[in-house]
């Protein structure tokens, strides 16, 4: 049977924890003023030399959304055989990272980005969809949770260091 016609494991549930009753061991709202350092190479045009996650939360630029029931799981496809071969997840929430953060890690960093989300307590999985959108599997985390989760791997120095 085709993964897409598989029950997924109990995860239609699965509703987002709130505060207090999340695992979280911050919240975006504890972290307001803390700065991230910009990387630029010279091939960015910007006068930053640092945002607060304030200014990335302010700007659109870092935010946390639920996903929905039957986006919570990933089927890997072998277009060779037309088959579907691995089923990842589950994951309960949909990060971007946007433009404006996008100033704040080097994609050619040894720790990259998705390595220092996944070192994030609470968080189990990631996924990096494409440059500005990725998928967390972290059941235990509020959306606030989540926002400083990826604000402490975005301020992590490694993800700027080659």
């Amino acid at each position: 049977m085709p993964w897409s016609q598989q029950q997924a494991p109990q995860t239609a549930d699965w509703v987002p924890p709130r505060q207090p009753a999340c695992s979280c061991p911050e919240h975006v709202d504890d972290l307001t003023n803390l700065v991230v350092p910009v990387t630029d190479d010279g091939r960015l045009q910007t006068t930053y030399d640092a945002m607060t996650v304030e200014d990335l939360v302010d700007s659109g630029a870092l935010s946390a959304k639920p996903t929905k029931a039957d986006g919570r799981w990933l089927d890997t496809f072998d277009p060779q055989d037309g088959t579907f071969k691995q089923r990842i997840g589950p994951f309960h929430w949909a990060l971007w990272i946007g433009d404006a953060a996008r100033l704040c890690y080097d994609d050619d960093a040894a720790f990259s980005l998705d390595q220092a989300l996944l070192a994030s307590p609470g968080v189990q999985r990631v996924e990096w969809m494409d440059t500005e959108a990725f998928l967390i599997g972290a059941p235990t985390l509020c959306a606030s949770g989540m926002m400083a989760a990826a604000a402490r791997a975005l301020a992590d120095p490694r993800v700027r260091q080659r």
